[in-house]
């Protein structure tokens, strides 16, 4: 078992032989020191249970060396002794902080008595203090390990260590690698200027040496450390304080941050015990810090990898669609050629045979009239094959899409109308410009309006919104166009099916399946992509996705149109 270790301090050298000699029979490791000064200097290097001193001494007296001594170690116990004794020097001593007051001449056994008492009160106290640090470190462990906000778990591990070594202010910098400074994330006792605005490179000012050095700095006075005294060294407002480096085990030895703490509650100075208490923390910070940095860029790769399979999935499904519109390209230019010749000696026949009915033949005329509607739908029909199969060159001009969409509005307003449809339009730039074939994009936005219009037979809104947005990975910016709808929504099981040829959700006679088959492939000849969110019940949204091409910069107002 480890000794306890006693300081006697008397100026009168028969009284610490006397004390040494008595006291190391009983078990104690006793030092002796023949003035204050000497004293306060020994303790400052090493730890003492106890100091006996004398009240009175030449160079420094007993009170004064109490109260250096309780600043440097607020745990020892003293036993004040003096042959001068009075009320006011004994009050005065037990205020500061003295456990008992003896008068010469002592008794040797109350003397041995009295350190007993004493050293068993110390004991008592320390394994208090001990127990209440370590219930605050597992409170702290407990709290920290279950923040899963950053700036939060920053915050809780700050409160923590301010909490831990009773202290009024602190800070919690964290090391940016990319710019190499210590910036501020969370502080107590600082303003939002300071810590929005502070900035630590390397080895500048006493955090930036701590994380150089990648060692704890306990500064008991700094207006007294010689390491602080330089004239460019910045004045501090505080006399004591604690800063202690967060160095992480992954990457080895990698720079995290650094703790700040200063102005003890008390108004006592920080002490090598509370230091050890802190450093004691920040390995758990920085086993917390690290995990969340872990999970973290776990949870990034796991995007990313979200990201690119939503991304190879499109491009798959873009290639199995743009095969499948090739494929029917061929097969329907062919079909086109062969039915239409047909078609146009079927229609000359019957337009043969009207001339020679009687004019009151009616159920003749009738049955003519049907056959002359069904051959031009089915002309009609022959005329979109060849739409979708002939790859025309595009005639590429400056286009101003919100332009071009007022165009297509105008076409069908008196449609919507009829069907109590409000059309609205909202362009976050007017002079959005775009290098495309008109006449083309025309046909495209004309079929996604016809198809949102015929989605909402009871009445609704049909919303057109124009914007820029920047591309992933790409300087350039697109240019996306939402058509909304509030109809009746496309099934889920079906949604994948649209975009292919001869696939209707209309009645039988009332469309062919090719319009968005269409739609589909202008736009990607013009580079463009189309997607679609639907919901039954809710309605439909188309999103065009266009290359942009700015010209002239605009003055960036938003228009927003109403079309009754």
């Amino acid at each position: 078992m480890e000794r306890s270790k006693i300081l006697v301090v008397d100026d009168e050298e028969a009284i610490r032989s006397l004390l040494k000699r008595t006291l190391g029979k009983q078990g104690y490791d006793v030092e002796l020191a023949a003035d204050g000064n000497t004293a306060v200097g020994k303790i400052k290097r090493n730890f003492f249970n106890l100091l006996i001193t004398d009240l009175k001494m030449a160079k420094v007296d007993g009170i004064r060396v109490l109260k250096e001594i309780k600043n440097v170690n607020p745990y020892i116990e003293v036993i004040m002794v003096t042959g001068y004794p009075t009320i006011e020097s004994a009050v005065e001593a037990i205020k500061i902080g003295a456990f008992d007051y003896i008068c010469k001449p002592f008794d040797l056994p109350e003397m041995i008595s009295t350190v007993d008492r004493c050293l068993d009160k110390q004991k008592f106290a320390i394994s208090h203090i001990e127990l209440s640090e370590l219930m605050v470190l597992f409170e702290i462990s407990r709290t920290i390990t279950t923040t899963t906000n950053l700036n939060s778990l920053l915050k809780s591990i700050l409160n923590s260590a301010l909490e831990l070594v009773k202290a009024k202010r602190g800070s919690f910098l964290l090391f940016d690698e990319r710019t190499k400074e210590l910036r501020i994330k969370a502080a107590r006792g600082l303003s939002d200027e300071v810590m929005n605005n502070t900035r630590l490179k390397l080895g500048e000012g006493i955090c930036g040496e701590v994380i150089q050095e990648g060692k704890s700095v306990l500064v008991t006075d700094i207006e007294q450390d010689p390491r602080y005294q330089s004239k460019n060294k910045p004045r501090y407002k505080t006399k004591s304080f604690l800063s202690v480096p967060l160095i992480g085990k992954y990457p080895q030895a990698s720079i995290l941050g650094v703790i700040n703490v200063a102005d003890k509650i008390s108004g006592e100075n920080f002490t090598e015990r509370e230091k050890t208490l802190l450093s004691v923390l920040t390995r758990q910070a920085v086993t917390v810090i690290e995990n969340y940095r872990l999970y973290s860029q776990l949870q990034n790769k796991i995007e990313d990898l979200k990201h690119s399979l939503k991304e190879l999935n499109e491009t798959q499904n873009q290639l199995i669609q743009s095969e499948k519109m090739v494929a029917m390209g061929r097969l329907a230019f062919g079909i086109a050629h062969e039915i239409r010749n047909p078609l146009g000696i079927i229609l000359g026949g019957v337009e043969l045979l009207e001339g020679n009915i009687a004019k009151e033949d009616n159920a003749a005329k009738e049955s003519i009239e049907k056959i002359k509607y069904s051959i031009n739908r089915a002309n009609n029909i022959i005329l979109d094959l060849l739409k979708f199969s002939r790859a025309s060159k595009l005639e590429l001009n400056t286009v101003n899409i919100c332009e071009l969409i007022d165009e297509i509005i105008s076409l069908v307003i008196n449609q919507a109308n009829l069907k109590n449809i409000r059309i609205s339009k909202k362009c976050l730039d007017e002079n959005i410009q775009i290098m495309a074939d008109s006449t083309m994009l025309q046909q495209v936005f004309f079929n996604l309006y016809v198809n949102a219009i015929d989605a909402m037979p009871e009445g609704g809104e049909l919303l057109l919104n124009i914007y820029s947005a920047r591309t992933a990975g790409r300087n350039e910016s697109d240019v996306i166009i939402e058509v909304c709808d509030t109809g009746k929504g496309i099934s889920q099981n079906i949604l994948s099916k649209i975009f292919d040829p001869f696939f209707t959700t209309k009645e039988p006679g009332k469309g062919t399946g090719l319009g968005l088959s269409i739609v589909h492939l202008i736009l990607e000849r013009h580079k463009g992509t189309i997607n679609v969110e639907s919901k039954i019940n809710q309605g439909t949204k188309f999103i065009v996705r266009l290359p942009a091409e700015r010209k002239g910069g605009g003055n960036g107002r938003r228009e927003e149109n109403t079309f009754n």
